[in-house]
């Protein structure tokens, strides 16, 4: 159990760690059948051999890691992919894959496992760092935003790559919203 004073920094470190898994590997709950995450420069096929690339814009890195959760499987393929694109700063404070799995699996995040709908607002990058604001409209109806954090990595095994720092639960003023 976590205590109070811990638990704002679990969930943005739980939040980094499930937007690089996001990032890192998406792939359909078919696999089979790959996905397409569609974007300004390319279509990128989603499947469970994706890596990050200095080729993938920060824009590219969230559309990877939301359309992982969303076509999670009972593998935890698209958790596992998301956690690929995760910073070393998020995986140090996150953990291992089964660790990160667990936070994504926890209230905050689960809405974004299998979801519906995802409305992406533009993307604010300045330098090396970027930040986009993400809503998420459950399997259940309820809409909830991330904020994901970003930063170009200068790392021998992935220079000039983007990937998630974090990923934070945005609270709204009318809360979750339910469609009905």
């Amino acid at each position: 159990m976590l205590s109070n004073s811990l638990i704002p920094l679990f969930f943005r470190i739980f939040a980094t760690t499930l937007l690089v898994l996001i990032a890192a590997g998406c792939s359909s709950s078919l696999p089979e059948t790959a996905q397409l995450v569609t974007h300004s420069k390319q279509a990128i096929h989603l499947d469970d051999t994706l890596q990050p690339g200095p080729e993938l814009s920060p824009e590219d890195v969230v559309k990877i890691q939301v359309e992982a959760l969303q076509n999670n499987d009972s593998d935890d393929t698209g958790i596992e992919i998301a956690f690929r694109f995760a910073s070393p700063a998020n995986r140090q404070a996150t953990g291992p894959l089964h660790r990160f799995t667990y936070l994504v699996k926890n209230p905050t995040y689960r809405p974004m496992l299998n979801h519906k709908l995802a409305e992406y607002s533009p993307i604010e990058i300045s330098g090396d760092t970027a930040r986009q604001r993400v809503t998420i409209t459950g399997s259940d109806g309820s809409a909830n935003v991330y904020l994901f954090d970003l930063s170009r990595q200068d790392t021998p095994a992935c220079s000039g790559c983007w990937l998630t720092d974090g990923v934070s639960f945005v609270p709204t003023r009318q809360g979750n919203l339910n469609h009905i």
